[in-house]
């Protein structure tokens, strides 16, 4: 099946307020979160849509939890052909380790209670080492399908429960009968995957947000795509609906509103959603046959504010409303010129200060993408040795590392604009930073922004009379290394003193 592209409208023609689109807009650029990228359908057109740049529609994206719906969508796959079933036991799928675990209630574990959150953990299970005997001898403390906790490892077991029912990996599997028939160019897709290859269902994937608009709407159409049946309907109805009551102490009312299979329900009458952290979204509302998918950089720990605005649009923006072509048109420059604020400008410093070559005497810094959460600890980040800093004209200052024997070159503007720079960070599938400069009193500092992340950060430079040159990372908003030293100290490798690296 070849690829359809969706009609392109504007909000009035399938009864959506552009005014009310603007007023969300205004919303998200309050200064509360950071917005990425935005999609609205409705009837199956596109109304809305725009990226904030340096984000744009052809740029990968980091989906975080998000990435649970694809890994359940290719169990709801194999249900549709009859490959597996949602109560088949997992000791049967997987009766070697499962022969070598003491754990009680295991016996009882389907692939249901994985689908739902409702395995009888209460805590997650290692990827280190052989990470499915670690879940299946991992301690379940209640009788699976009674309590809910959220599990990312038993969501990436769904990937590996279609390896051991087909023969492929999620990837592979998802590419084959998913992505090729709904539309999903698999260029445009990247994995994070463990080191059997296997795609990380938990959060994994990186993508587009047409992407996620297109499987969003395979489920709002029922499991159908031009015709043809993908998903049972039985699965997409069970798999939108409340499963098991959640609850995620502190995190607000969203987190509570209960949980499908791998999609979380909202507290909006008739909304469920696909989600990942920091405001990764595909929020589906069959009763109004619309679509909204969203990307960013939420620096809270609850949905409830996010989310928020988007309940605020729906209550406002919906319905009958008449054409008025200037509001359109308005919108439309508003979505063409969409942005975040620009580096900052402040070119005058002491460049003498800092040009030279460094070996970190103490402490660690690391500039590679990461993943934060459990992923972090399994994929242990990459220490710079050495670095150095150096002015390619007034406009461009160059940063160059030593990482794993790799040398590579960061590029910074100090123009006002970013620059933007390819580097290499086995195993993520991510390479785009957008980089600026400038300084602040006696300090430098490099803004380094990984583009097809949620990640942000600084690398402040300051240099101390002593001839040492301190350095301190500081995350914008959320911090995947929260429990990993932030600050290190540099000297000039010209120096004859030794020093230890």
């Amino acid at each position: 099946m070849g690829r359809i592209e969706f009609e392109r409208v504007t909000p009035e023609e399938v009864g959506v307020s552009s005014k009310a689109v603007t007023a969300l807009l205004d919303s998200l650029e309050d200064g509360t979160v950071e917005p990425h990228g935005i999609m609205i359908m409705r009837h199956g057109k596109v109304c809305t849509e725009g990226w904030w740049s340096p984000y744009a529609p052809g740029l990968i994206h980091g989906m975080q939890s998000l990435t649970k719906t694809y890994a359940a969508t290719a169990i709801g796959i194999a249900y549709t052909e009859g490959i597996l079933n949602l109560n088949e036991k997992i000791v049967d799928i997987f009766p070697e380790e499962a022969a070598h675990s003491s754990q009680k209630w295991l016996k009882y574990q389907t692939i249901r209670h994985v689908l739902t959150m409702s395995t009888g953990a209460k805590t997650l299970s290692s990827f280190e080492g052989n990470w499915i005997q670690n879940y299946m001898d991992h301690e379940l403390v209640f009788m699976p399908g009674t309590h809910f906790f959220y599990n990312s490892v038993g969501s990436t077991l769904l990937g590996e429960i279609i390896r051991r029912k087909t023969g492929q990996l999620l990837q592979d599997y998802l590419a084959d009968k998913l992505f090729k028939k709904i539309g999903i160019d698999a260029n445009y897709v990247k994995w994070l995957t463990l080191r059997d290859g296997m795609g990380i269902g938990g959060s994994g994937i990186f993508t587009i947000l047409e992407n996620n608009l297109r499987l969003a709407k395979l489920y709002l159409d029922g499991g159908y795509w031009e015709g043809e049946r993908i998903l049972a309907e039985d699965f997409v109805q069970e798999a939108g609906k409340k499963q098991m009551e959640s609850s995620n102490p502190g995190e607000g009312i969203e987190a509570e509103a209960g949980y499908g299979y791998q999609m979380w329900m909202c507290s909006y009458p008739g909304v469920y959603r696909m989600s990942g952290a920091m405001g990764q979204y595909a929020l589906i509302y069959p009763a109004e046959n619309m679509i909204i998918v969203y990307s960013g950089s939420h620096m809270g720990n609850s949905s409830d504010l996010l989310l928020g605005k988007f309940w605020d649009f729906m209550k406002d923006g919906i319905g009958n409303f008449a054409s008025v072509p200037e509001e359109a048109r308005r919108l439309a420059r508003r979505l063409s010129g969409l942005s975040l604020p620009a580096p900052v400008w402040a070119p005058w410093g002491n460049q003498e200060d800092f040009e030279g070559s460094y070996k970190i005497i103490d402490g660690y810094l690391h500039i590679g993408p990461m993943t934060g959460g459990i992923m972090q600890k399994y994929y242990p980040s990459c220490p710079i040795d050495e670095f150095r800093i150096w002015w390619e004209s007034n406009q461009i200052c160059c940063f160059s590392f030593t990482c794993n024997g790799r040398n590579q070159i960061v590029k910074a503007g100090m123009d006002g604009l970013n620059r933007l720079n390819w580097l290499e960070f086995a195993p993520y599938p991510v390479h785009l930073t957008g980089v600026s400069a400038h300084f602040e009193k006696k300090k430098l500092i490099l803004e380094f922004r990984w583009i097809e992340t949620c990640f942000s950060f600084a690398l402040i430079f300051e240099k101390k009379e002593n001839g040492i040159l301190t350095i301190e990372k500081v995350y914008h908003g959320v911090d995947p290394e929260k429990d990993m030293p932030h600050q290190a100290q540099g000297r000039k490798k010209t120096e004859e003193k030794k020093v230890p690296y």
